[in-house]
């Protein structure tokens, strides 16, 4: 089961450290079919990854993920080797030459590669390293973003640390990079959200500016989120199974049409027609085979008490468990029944508007 503990677990603050936080986030919108070009609406949530970076005596990166029990040195050369030997590994899955499961090999090589893909190994110092640590209260492999997000804290502060911030932008490309071995061809959509903050319509590489599409403007209902548990499938699993179902281009204009009705009906604040559009959504990802039939029946029941819901991750093509859900359109003390009887996890969502934001 997803861990939905809403503690405080950000570092404590120690003398010359530099720290950053970076929000998840959660599709409203447009799951998969972003990654085939169709529009995507994402909000970014106050649910966090956090990064606390300061100075050591070790040459190299001591990195400290607590999340994946990871507490590794690794030497400048060493992380110049991860990476080049992940983009090649990647570079052979595009190719068609091997599976997505052998880009990287477990959670340490790939926060490594990240960091010696980013450039972070020339501005390290002759004479010192970094203490990197990484904590979140996102639920892994859940829909959050939390690669994204814990990826973008952590390069977002060692910069910074060294005297060499990066802009938003260069943090989404740096981030993005990563994404892609995680998820075979990424969108891009994770972290730039996670970065950013707030409700952003998103087309594959770019968001699209709209002066409207704000929380308060949109006024986005009361969602809230379920955790139905941890996917069996990796969102890597997941994207390539999509791909290998090998849908047209009239599938994905579907998800795309589905947005556009979405986004008219929030912007005229209609919530009939955002819960149509939200259940449509749900049928459409059912569709295309990454809603687990447990899962599903769930949502059925929801549709039965006049409420929609959806996954907002990438899913599950195997097991019960599909990670996150969107839900909206019921009271919660009926939702919570609902999730008793389930034994799911609920809690109220709430938008993050700030994005990327340093802890001085």
């Amino acid at each position: 089961m997803i861990d939905f503990d809403t503690t405080d677990v950000s570092p404590t603050a120690g003398p010359f450290c530099t720290r950053a936080k970076v929000p998840g986030k959660v599709i409203i919108s447009g799951e998969h079919a972003v990654v085939y070009g169709a529009q995507a609406i994402a909000c970014a949530i106050q649910k966090y990854a956090f990064a606390k970076v300061s100075s050591n005596n070790f040459l190299g990166v001591h990195l400290i993920v607590s999340a994946f029990g990871i507490d590794q040195q690794f030497t400048p050369i060493q992380l110049l080797a991860l990476s080049q030997k992940t983009q090649l590994s990647h570079q052979q899955y595009t190719l068609g030459l091997s599976s997505l499961s052998d880009v990287v090999s477990g959670p340490d090589a790939f926060f490594a590669a990240a960091i010696g893909a980013s450039g972070l190994v020339d501005v390290l110092p002759n004479d010192t390293g970094l203490h990197i640590e990484l904590t979140t209260n996102l639920a892994t492999g859940g829909g959050m973003g939390s690669s994204a997000a814990l990826v973008a804290a952590m390069l977002a502060a060692s910069f910074k640390h060294l005297g060499q911030p990066l802009s938003a932008a260069e943090l989404v490309l740096k981030t993005t990079q990563s994404e892609h071995w995680q998820h075979g061809r990424s969108s891009g959509l994770d972290p730039y959200v996670c970065v950013m903050g707030g409700l952003q319509q998103y087309q594959y590489g770019k968001a699209i500016k709209s002066a409207s599409l704000t929380p308060q403007a949109l006024q986005l209902p009361p969602c809230f989120l379920i955790s139905s548990g941890k996917p069996e499938s990796s969102t890597g699993d997941c994207v390539e199974f999509v791909k290998q179902q090998n849908f047209s281009k009239s599938m994905w204009q579907k998800f795309n049409t589905v947005q556009v009705n979405l986004l008219t009906a929030l912007q005229e604040n209609q919530q009939e027609k955002v819960l149509g559009a939200i259940r449509a959504n749900h049928q459409l990802l059912c569709d295309i085979g990454v809603v687990p039939k447990q899962v599903n029946e769930f949502i059925v029941n929801i549709e039965g008490h006049k409420g929609a819901a959806k996954i907002c991750g990438a899913g599950s093509v195997v097991g019960d468990a599909a990670g996150l859900l969107l839900v909206t359109g019921l009271e919660q003390n009926i939702l919570a029944n609902l999730c008793a009887n389930q034994g799911y996890e609920m809690q109220v969502m709430q938008p993050d508007l700030v994005g990327m934001a340093y802890d001085d």
